[in-house]
C-alpha cells in the first residue's frame, strides 16, 4: 500500500486534464469531415520501441484515429518512405522510432519530414522554436507548435500537479501532506536529467528551463560518480538509461525528491527507492496500465497530431473549435 502511494498519480491527470481535450477535438473533427491520420516508422527490435509502437497502434485504434506503421530495413528505403508520407495529402503526422538501425545521425532523418507532419517537435525548426521558447505560431495562440511528447508529457505532469497543489493550498491553507512547499513546481528547483537524446534529455531540459528550473544533463561520459553527486543535490531526478546495468542507488536519492524512471529496463533501485521519495513514476512495468509514462506520452503525442491538423483549418475553424 505505501508503494502504491508513492507512484505518481497520472491517471488521474490524463481523466481530470487530457481525455476532455482529447474528446473535444475528436468530435469537432468528426463534425466537420477531418479524418486525423499518422504514421510510424520502425527500423529496430528495440523492446521499448516495439512496446511504444504497440502502445500507439492499441491507442489509435481505441479512438478511431487512421494509425500506419512501418518497418523499413535499408536507409535509402527509409528516405524514399519519408518523401511519399510529406507529400501524402491524407496523412496527418509522420515518427520515428529512434535511435534507427543506420550508420547515419538520426538528425538526418528528422530533417528529412516536413516541419508540417513532425509529430515529435524534432525538425531543426520545431527544436529552434523550442530553444527560442515559442509556443505558438501566431499572435492569437491558436495555432500551437510541436514539442517533443515524452518531455512534453513529464513537463504536463508538473504543470498541472503543482496547479492542483497550489488550489489544494488555496482552499485548505497548507499544501497536502502538510508540505510547506510546492514539490511540483519547477521553479527555482535542482534537477538532473541522466539522458542526452535529442528526443527526450536534452529538449526535456530546455523545457524545464524555460520553467526557470536549475538543470544539469548527465549522458554517457560524464564520470559516474560526478552523477551521484548531481542527483544526491536534486529535488527532481529524471533517468532514461537503456541498460540494464545502470542503477541509481538509493542512499544517493534527496530524501522527499520526486523521480521520474522513463528507462523501460529500470534505472533505480526498486523496491528500496520507494522508501526514500516523495512520489515516483516507476519503470513502466511497477506502475499500473493507464498510470504510465508511456500514457501520458500517448496524450501527448496525440495532441501534437491534433496541433499539426489546426495548424491547416481556417481561422474560422479554429475560433470555433476553441470557443465550444
Amino acid at each position: 500500500m505505501k508503494t502504491k502511494k508513492k507512484i505518481i498519480n497520472i491517471k488521474n491527470i490524463i481523466e481530470k486534464y487530457e481525455k476532455p481535450e482529447l474528446i473535444k477535438h475528436l468530435n469537432f473533427y468528426s463534425q466537420h469531415n477531418i479524418n486525423p491520420k499518422m504514421c510510424a516508422i520502425l527500423t529496430t527490435d528495440d523492446p521499448g520501441s516495439l512496446s511504444y509502437m504497440k502502445g500507439i497502434k492499441t491507442f489509435c485504434k481505441k479512438y478511431n484515429i487512421t494509425f500506419k506503421d512501418y518497418y523499413i530495413d535499408q536507409k535509402k528505403k527509409l528516405e524514399e518512405l519519408i518523401y511519399e508520407l510529406n507529400s501524402d495529402r491524407e496523412v496527418d503526422g509522420i515518427m520515428i522510432m529512434y535511435p534507427t538501425a543506420f550508420d547515419i545521425k538520426d538528425t538526418f532523418f528528422m530533417n528529412l519530414i516536413d516541419d508540417g507532419k513532425d509529430l515529435e517537435g524534432l525538425t531543426k525548426t520545431h527544436l529552434g522554436y523550442l530553444v527560442q521558447y515559442k509556443k505558438f505560431l501566431n499572435t492569437n495562440k491558436k495555432r500551437k507548435l510541436i514539442i517533443p511528447p515524452t518531455p512534453k508529457g513529464i513537463l504536463y505532469i508538473f504543470k498541472k500537479f503543482s496547479r492542483d497543489y497550489e488550489e489544494y493550498k488555496k482552499k485548505n491553507g497548507n499544501y497536502p501532506n502538510k508540505l510547506t512547499y510546492n514539490p511540483f513546481k519547477i521553479e527555482r528547483k535542482k534537477i538532473t536529467i541522466i539522458n542526452d537524446s535529442i528526443a527526450v534529455g536534452r529538449s526535456l531540459s530546455l523545457m524545464l528551463l524555460n520553467e526557470n528550473g536549475s538543470v544539469r544533463v548527465c549522458h554517457e561520459y560524464t564520470n559516474f560518480e560526478d552523477i551521484l553527486k548531481s542527483v544526491e543535490l536534486s529535488d527532481i531526478i529524471i533517468s532514461a538509461v537503456p541498460n540494464k546495468n545502470f542503477t541509481i542507488p538509493t542512499d544517493s536519492i534527496p530524501s522527499e525528491s520526486i523521480v521520474i524512471d522513463l528507462s523501460f529496463v529500470g534505472n533505480f533501485d526498486y523496491p528500496n527507492i520507494f522508501d526514500k521519495v516523495y512520489r515516483i513514476a516507476p519503470k513502466w512495468n511497477l506502475a499500473e496500465k493507464g498510470n504510465r509514462i508511456n500514457d501520458m506520452t500517448l496524450f501527448r503525442l496525440i495532441s501534437n497530431l491534433f496541433y499539426l491538423i489546426n495548424l491547416n483549418l481556417s481561422d474560422s475553424l479554429l475560433n470555433k473549435l476553441y470557443n465550444e
